[in-house]
C-alpha cells in the first residue's frame, strides 16, 4: 500500500512539473507571437507612412522602432526609414542563434543593447490597386520580397525573463513541497510506528507489572520450602535442591529487572568517574577485559542504573561467542567538549542482520536462556540521561557497542 503511496506521489508530482513547463512554454509562445506581431503592425503603420516622414519619425519613437526596411529577395536594399542594414544580414539569421523561420517570421536578439531584428519574407506578391490612395488609375504597388524591422525588446526580454523565473521558480516550489511531503510522511509513518510500539510498551508494561507481582509470592513461598526441605530431606538431595534454588533465584532476578524497566529510570544520580567505575565493574567478569580511555571524564548517573547498564554490556560481549576468547575490550573517550562516549568491542560471532532492528525490544532475546530485558533496561536507562547507545558491525568480525553519555557539568 505504501509503495503504491508513494508511486502515485511521484507520478503526480511529474505531472506537474509538466503542467508548469507546459504553461510556461505557452506563455513563451504567445509572448513571441506578441512579439512578432508588435513588429508586424509596426511596419505596417511606419511604412504606410513613409512618404510622411515627421510622421512616419513620431510612429517609430511612439513605439519604439529603430528602423524598418524593404529588401529585394538578394538581400539588397529597396527602401528605408531609421537605422537598418544597408544589405540584409542573411547570413546571422540563418545561423543557430535565430528563432522562428523566414515564412512565419525570424527574430534575432542583441543582447547587449537589448534590441530585435526582425525579418520576414513576403508570403506573396501581392498587388494592390492603389486608385484609392494615389488616385493614379492604371498603376499598381507590389510588396517587396523581405520585411525587416529593429526595435527595442526591452518589453519582450523583461517579459520572458519573468516567464523563465516564474516557471523556475514553480519547479523549486513544488520540489521543496514534494520534498516537506516526502519528510512529512516519513515522520508521520514513523511517529505511527513510535505511537503503535508505545501502545504495545503501556500493555505489555501493564502485563509485565501484574506478572511479576503475581510471580513473586509463589517465589517466596518455594524459596521457604526449599529451605525447609533442605533441613529436612537427606543429604542425597542437596544438588537437586540447589538446581531449584537457582532456578528460584534466575526467576527472582528477572522480575527485578523487569520492574527496574517499568519504574523511574533516573533513580537517584550521583558523578561518577568513568573509566574507574568500568574497570571495577570489568574487574568482577572472569575473562581478562581491558579497560582503556581517557581519565577523569565524569558522568551524572545513578550508580546502580550506571552498573546495570555498563555490565549488561560487558556480560553480552563475553558472551559473544562460546569455545574461544572474545577479546573484549574497553574505551572511554570524549566525543565533543560536552558527550562521553563508552566503546565496548569483542571478537564474538557478531549480529545477525536480522536482529539488528529488534535488539531493543523487550523480551526479544538471541540466547536460549536470556531474558531480552538488558539492552531494553540499558537504553532506557541510558535514554533517561540524555544518552543513546548504537550497536554496530566489527570489521574483521564482532560487535562495537557505542554508549554516549552527557559529562557532567554542575555540582551536585
Amino acid at each position: 500500500m505504501r509503495s503504491v503511496v508513494i508511486i502515485a506521489f511521484i507520478f503526480s508530482f511529474v505531472i506537474l512539473i509538466g503542467l508548469v513547463i507546459l504553461v510556461g512554454q505557452t506563455l513563451q509562445n504567445n509572448s513571441i507571437l506578441a512579439m512578432k506581431s508588435r513588429a508586424e503592425m509596426a511596419f505596417s503603420n511606419i511604412y504606410m507612412s513613409m512618404d510622411s516622414p515627421n510622421k512616419a519619425k513620431a510612429t517609430m519613437d511612439e513605439e519604439g522602432i529603430y528602423g524598418i526596411g524593404v529588401y529585394a529577395s538578394n538581400g539588397k536594399l529597396s527602401r528605408k526609414i531609421g537605422e537598418v542594414p544597408q544589405t540584409l544580414p542573411l547570413t546571422q539569421f540563418y545561423n543557430s542563434n535565430a528563432k522562428g523561420d523566414t515564412t512565419s517570421g525570424t527574430y534575432l536578439i542583441n543582447h547587449d543593447d537589448k534590441s530585435i531584428w526582425y525579418m520576414r519574407l513576403a508570403r506573396l506578391s501581392v498587388y494592390m490597386n492603389v486608385v484609392e490612395l494615389a488616385e493614379l488609375p492604371g498603376q499598381s504597388f507590389e510588396f517587396p520580397d523581405v520585411l525587416f524591422v529593429s526595435f527595442d525588446g526591452s518589453d519582450y526580454l523583461q517579459e520572458r525573463f519573468i516567464i523563465n523565473a516564474g516557471v523556475i521558480v514553480a519547479i523549486i516550489i513544488l520540489c521543496l513541497l514534494a520534498f516537506f511531503i516526502m519528510v512529512m510522511v516519513s515522520r508521520n509513518q514513523k511517529y505511527r510506528e513510535a505511537l503503535e510500539k508505545q501502545e504495545s510498551l503501556v500493555s505489555l508494561g501493564a502485563a509485565a507489572r501484574t506478572l511479576a507481582h503475581e510471580i513473586k509470592n509463589p517465589l517466596s513461598a518455594m524459596t521457604l520450602q526449599t529451605a525447609l526441605m533442605k533441613k529436612t530431606l537427606p543429604e542425597g538431595y542437596s544438588e537437586d535442591l540447589e538446581i531449584l534454588n537457582s532456578e528460584i533465584n534466575r526467576l527472582v532476578q528477572l522480575t527485578n529487572r523487569v520492574n527496574d524497566f517499568l519504574r523511574n529510570p533516573v533513580g537517584e544520580s550521583q558523578v561518577i568517574e568513568l573509566k574507574s567505575f568500568i574497570a571495577h565493574i570489568a574487574s568482577l567478569f572472569p575473562e581478562s577485559i581491558k579497560v582503556t580511555g581517557k581519565s577523569g571524564v565524569k558522568v551524572i548517573f545513578d550508580p546502580e542504573r550506571a552498573r546495570s547498564v555498563f555490565e549488561n554490556l560487558i556480560k553480552n560481549a563475553c558472551e559473544s561467542c562460546t569455545g574461544r576468547d572474545p577479546q573484549v575490550t574497553v574505551e572511554v573517550s570524549l566525543k565533543s567538549s560536552h558527550t562521553a562516549k563508552v566503546t565496548v568491542a569483542d571478537r564474538g560471532d557478531g549480529i545477525q542482520v536480522a536482529d539488528r532492528s529488534r535488539l531493543f525490544d523487550p523480551f526479544f532475546s538471541t540466547k536460549i536462556h536470556g531474558s531480552g530485558i538488558g539492552l531494553a533496561i540499558t537504553k532506557q536507562f541510558l535514554r533517561a540521561r540524555n544518552g543513546d547507545i548504537v550497536l554496530k558491525y566489527r570489521d574483521g568480525g564482532g560487535t562495537i557497542v557505542e554508549v554516549t553519555i552527557p559529562v557532567e557539568r554542575r555540582i551536585l
